[in-house]
């Protein structure tokens, strides 16, 4: 693993998000919880997407619900969770500029950065939702969402110090055929090699 690690991907909500609870606001804030740390304590004052009626795990109906499960699940250290909401070949790109590619490496990734006690604080800007198609009478589906924004990441360095990064993201998230939307691509350094991009 290199030394990023990952921003959150986003979208076009206004939510802070500090150990499983939503209050309104401007950023998004995450921190995974540590292992010790009652999940059900945290899901007392959480406002949650329900599971659907076979109990099976919730399923995003819009882009900002994807980042709501998602940071749920960041907190809550969910693998499975999160592996569950990006497509089987989504990608993400990392600091030195190679990809991580589809739900193996995407699962080693996040079990990697847990490691490292990540604090992650994201403002999304921007959230563009485009493409897609209708089959007769039926709603447009698989449309596309590029969601842009910037962030700040502190997290533990190999040394156990604390680190701060800042940087820009551009994430793509895609509406499935169900009406369900996953994750794409998640870009926490666009363009890769910006002075914009990834304050180290």
């Amino acid at each position: 693993m290199t030394r990023i690690q990952r921003a959150l991907p986003v979208a076009g909500i206004a939510i802070v998000l500090t150990a499983g609870s939503l209050v309104g606001a401007t950023a998004i804030s995450v921190q995974a919880k540590t292992a010790n740390e009652s999940t059900a304590a945290s899901k007392s004052t959480a406002t949650t997407i329900p599971a659907d009626i076979s109990g099976k795990r919730a399923a995003a109906q819009t882009p900002a619900e994807l980042l709501q499960l998602l940071g749920e699940r960041i907190v809550t250290k969910d693998v499975d969770g999160i592996i569950a909401l990006h497509e089987p070949h989504a990608a993400i790109v990392n600091y030195d500029g190679s990809i991580v590619r589809g739900h193996k490496e995407i699962r080693a990734f996040y079990v990697e950065w847990f490691k490292s006690d990540p604090v992650l604080t994201v403002n999304p800007r921007q959230t563009v939702v485009a493409g897609g198609k209708r089959a007769g009478n039926a709603k447009v589906r698989s449309r596309t969402a590029a969601i842009m924004g910037d962030y700040s990441l502190e997290q533990t360095a190999p040394d156990g110090t604390r680190e701060s990064f800042t940087g820009n993201f551009c994430d793509t998230v895609q509406e499935q055929p169900n009406g369900t939307w996953l994750y794409v691509q998640d870009n926490p350094y666009p363009p890769h090699g910006s002075g914009t991009s990834a304050h180290h």
